[in-house]
């Protein structure tokens, strides 16, 4: 295991969370369908969603990373009781 904090990848997202992307709500909800990350120092870290348009979309999903998925618009998508929708 990796403890230096500095090479330590934290994902966003993972596999069955839902998302939408707040710059293309055509695309509708989608669900994690794949996961990518690299277990070497400074490796990469990806996800597979697959939206309701029927197109998957590959995002980078390392936070330590300023090109990550969260920083770019896509948001995570929760139901909490009664299917009231959270966005985060």
């Amino acid at each position: 295991m990796i403890d230096d904090p500095e090479i330590t990848t934290r994902v966003f997202l993972r596999f069955s969370d839902r998302a939408s992307h707040r710059d293309h709500p055509e695309w509708g909800e989608g669900k994690v369908v794949h996961l990518s990350t690299s277990t070497l120092p400074g490796g990469a870290a990806y996800v597979r969603i697959l939206f309701e348009d029927g197109q998957e979309r590959t995002f980078n999903n390392d936070l330590n990373d300023d090109r990550c998925a969260y920083y770019m618009g896509l948001v995570k998508v929760i139901k909490g009781p009664g299917g009231i929708l959270f966005q985060r």
